[in-house]
């Protein structure tokens, strides 16, 4: 959820802002569709910020009480009067700034139109906090804008835009904090997605905690993902993302393995070699470091090469029926 602005910023850059060039249309459109998509699949991490009505926690004397409403309904009356100023009334001009950074900052949101996208968002959220519905996730949809205006007003450097940021950013925070007990399901250390039960078949078991042991079902379908993704970021040949983001993928593959071998009775660091071919070739890839001619190009294959017939002897590969020194035997 916190990466969702900027999954949207990415989108809005490799498509409006790039005269929608294929290229990076689609780019942009699979970091926001995956954000999208892994939100989803944590909804029941977050469904209690929806509560239609929700009641913040005020311990302590009904005065707590009445202060929390009276910030609810001034920050929720503020934002509703700014957004709706920008788009209906221009009752007062959108400030500019004074300091030359904070111009240009400004001067980029406007022409990009990402202002009125903000401003859509205190439109919406604001109506939505000052009516007293959805507030929890309106506070949170409407904290990255809290927090671009403080840092705007930072670099401002005027005494009135930073009072107001302050106050902004101050009353957002506080509001949330009264909140806190609807956001404690996306603070969870670990959460399952719509499609995880149990402790044997989610990401932490398959790609984060190395010790244990992974079943040849568990390891094939978990594999079939996970390949895709390199491949997709592989098929967008040596630009300077891809390498990055396949080196990234090192650990849950090596995760993934380890504990399919530690099923089979086999040690994990077996997979030593693998990982450090596959971190040369992708630094050979980014041109990072060169070897010359002839290993530029054999090392990056022989790292694929060797994961794969790591990936095949995963897949065909029986595991121990008994307790090993892993752990005990899991489930298909």
């Amino acid at each position: 959820m916190v990466c969702m602005p900027v999954a949207f910023c990415v989108f809005w850059w490799d498509s409006p802002l790039s005269a929608w060039n294929p290229g990076s249309v689609f780019a942009g459109s699979r970091v926001l569709a995956c954000n999208v998509l892994l939100s989803i699949a944590f909804i029941a991490s977050y469904r209690s910020m929806f509560a239609l009505r929700a009641k913040p926690r005020a311990q302590g004397a009904p005065a707590v009480q009445q202060l929390l409403l009276a910030a609810r309904l001034l920050f929720g009356a503020w934002m509703l009067v700014n957004g709706a100023n920008h788009f209906f009334f221009s009752l007062w001009p959108m400030p500019t700034g004074q300091n030359p950074l904070a111009v240009e900052l400004m001067g980029a949101f406007v022409h990009s139109h990402l202002l009125d996208g903000a401003m859509l968002i205190e439109l919406v959220t604001g109506a939505l906090i000052l009516a007293g519905f959805f507030v929890p996730a309106a506070l949170c949809v409407v904290m990255p804008v809290s927090t671009c205006a403080l840092y705007w007003s930072v670099l401002d450097h005027q005494p009135l835009s930073l009072l107001f940021g302050l106050a902004a950013f101050a009353l957002n925070g506080l509001l949330m904090l009264a909140h806190l007990e609807y956001y404690q399901g996306a603070l969870q250390r670990t959460a399952l997605t719509l499609g995880e039960s149990g402790r044997s078949m989610i990401w932490d078991t398959l790609f984060v905690h190395p010790r244990g042991r992974t079943s040849r079902g568990q390891f094939t379908a978990a594999l079939i993902p996970l390949a895709f993704v390199v491949w997709s970021y592989a098929k967008s040949g040596p630009n300077m993302y891809a390498p990055w983001d396949l080196l990234v993928l090192v650990y849950p593959a090596v995760v993934l393995h380890a504990r399919r071998l530690h099923d089979m009775g086999r040690t994990g660091w077996l997979l030593l070699a693998p990982a450090v071919l596959t971190v040369v070739a992708m630094a050979i890839w980014a041109h990072r470091l060169s070897l010359g001619a002839q290993l530029d190009s054999a090392v990056p294959l022989a790292a694929l090469l060797v994961f794969v017939g790591f990936a095949l002897w995963g897949c065909i590969g029986k595991g121990q029926a008994e307790v090993n020194s892993f752990g005990p035997p899991v489930a298909a």
